[in-house]
């Protein structure tokens, strides 16, 4: 299995952790805040895995949207509108990948 592969199946299993919390009664606010923070460090420690050049590629993109390169924070996403459930879909859901453009076209 890829690292990639690895990433990803990693961010989809925080749906998991996500229905765990709701069954355990936690606000959607709560969820939401727990499952980004779990994105966060899957993003930093698959990141820090990621050979360069590719590190570099995903870095200043993700700078570049998100205005730093652990991604988007919790004030960016509800200061564009995401509800606590947005922001819970978007955490368990992986982006698409980065870093590879130059060499596929």
């Amino acid at each position: 299995m890829s690292l990639r592969d690895r990433y990803e199946a990693a961010v989809r299993g925080l749906a998991e952790r996500a229905a765990a919390l709701r069954r355990e009664g936690l606000s959607p606010e709560a969820i939401a805040r727990d499952v980004h923070a779990e994105r966060r460090r899957l993003a930093v420690h698959y990141k820090s895995l990621t050979p360069e050049p590719y590190r570099s590629r995903i870095a200043a993109r993700t700078i570049r949207v998100y205005g730093n390169p652990d991604g988007p924070s919790i004030d960016f996403l509800r200061a564009r509108g995401k509800t606590w459930e947005a922001i819970i879909a978007g955490a368990t859901r992986p982006g698409p990948p980065v870093g590879l453009e130059a060499e596929e076209s």
